[in-house]
């Protein structure tokens, strides 16, 4: 196999998740958060379950998983939609898209908190400190008058239920047999089941457009389907390592359509802060600095719970 044959898969997940605030803007001038975070969660549960029966790879959950998959499901996935839909009819896809990048910091401080053997080093303490005041110079936080303090505390509540989650799944999930996909279609399954009593508080949309159906066709089949087979495939082919970086990518895709097809504006502490924090999350992730020992690409059955949990986007 080419070195580089994970490259396609590479791109075409940093391509589908740097779209994804786009669609989340498309899809909600028609549905609700609650609608479009249960559309795109049963969608992309949907998506996989036809993988998994296309592939003939059987789904076997132990018993004793069941709270911890629950807990997973609703930290890792139902709440951080939803939080993340929401915040977006508040907020621009342009910034919500910077801040979804600052999730590896979060998973870092619960990773620490969580696990005792995974202490921060002082390289990963430097780096949650640059990355926070990279979050501050994006928010321009010397103009708080001006920032929707409700929308950008649900998107950031949204990157903490990703760090919580991932956290967790590492701690209580680490010896799971289930791999990469058929722990995903089993933690869309049941955030799908934990969101569907939610439905009528988002109430029956008066006009359905057809830009909003399709954009959330995407963001569930893509979004929260095909790129999670994506995801594991450059996970197996090229480490969990270059998997990480696709968070440094997705913001330069989500900018960019925010500013080219939303006319959303940028203005210039945006870019300066999501530079500084993806710094942060480099120094945090030990992708920079001091050297860590090589990681050997996981094997199919068990790649999922030993690496981060959980794809590092939205």
């Amino acid at each position: 196999m080419s070195r580089r044959a994970w490259l396609p898969a590479y791109l075409g997940l940093v391509a589908i998740w740097g779209c994804s605030f786009l669609l989340n803007e498309l899809a909600l001038r028609s549905f609700s958060a609650i609608d479009v975070a249960f559309g795109r969660i049963s969608l992309g549960a949907l998506t996989l379950v036809v993988v998994l029966l296309a592939l003939r790879q059987p789904v076997r959950v132990k018993r004793s998983e069941l709270v911890d998959l629950v807990i997973v499901a609703a930290i890792l996935t139902a709440v951080p939609f939803a939080l993340i839909a929401f915040a977006q009819t508040r907020v621009t896809s342009i910034l919500a898209g910077l801040l979804n990048a600052t999730t590896p910091l979060w998973v870092a401080i619960f990773v620490a908190v969580l696990i005792p053997l995974e202490r921060a080093t002082r390289q990963q303490g430097l780096g949650l400190l640059i990355g926070f005041v990279g979050i501050g110079v994006l928010l321009g936080i010397w103009d708080v008058e001006s920032l929707d303090l409700v929308g950008v505390l649900a998107m950031l509540g949204a990157t903490a239920c990703y760090g919580f989650g991932t956290a967790w799944m590492r701690w209580r999930l680490a010896d799971s047999l289930l791999s990469g996909a058929s722990l995903s279609v089993v933690q869309l399954l049941i955030a799908t089941a934990l969101l569907l009593p939610l439905l009528p508080v988002g109430g029956v949309p008066t006009q359905i457009r057809l830009d909003s159906v399709l954009a959330l066709v995407a963001l569930g089949a893509l979004g929260a389907g095909l790129a999670y087979v994506l995801f594991w495939r450059v996970v197996r082919t090229a480490g969990p390592t270059i998997a990480a970086t696709v968070t440094y990518l997705i913001p330069l895709v989500s900018t960019s359509l925010g500013v080219l097809v939303l006319g959303e504006e940028l203005t210039w502490n945006q870019p300066v802060g999501g530079v500084v924090a993806l710094v942060g999350v480099a120094l945090a992730q030990g992708l920079v600095g001091a050297r860590r020992p090589s990681t050997t690409p996981a094997q199919p059955s068990r790649e999922a719970p030993r690496l981060n949990g959980k794809p590092p986007t939205s």
